[in-house]
């Protein structure tokens, strides 16, 4: 993903900052577009195989694509990379 000159653009603001409680708070329909990179929401035990969640695990919480929804404009758009298992 190449930024360019994108930080140079007045309309761009960069967050970096714990992504759910962010956008919990973010007014309604204030972003044109969110881009959202994330960890993995669990991983696996290497001696047992058992699951275990991650603190990540809330940004793939269907509260959170709601809060998301909720804070794009109408024609907002959302990225999101993650990787699955």
């Amino acid at each position: 993903f190449s930024w360019g000159n994108a930080w140079e653009d007045p309309r761009v603001t960069l967050h970096i900052a714990d992504g759910a409680a962010f956008i919990a708070n973010a007014t309604d329909s204030s972003y044109d577009v969110i881009i959202q990179d994330s960890s993995d929401p669990y991983t696996w035990d290497d001696e047992t195989g058992d699951k275990i969640d991650l603190p990540s695990k809330t940004l793939y919480s269907d509260a959170h694509f709601t809060n998301i929804s909720r804070a794009l404009g109408e024609k907002g758009v959302f990225s999101f990379q993650a990787e699955v298992r």
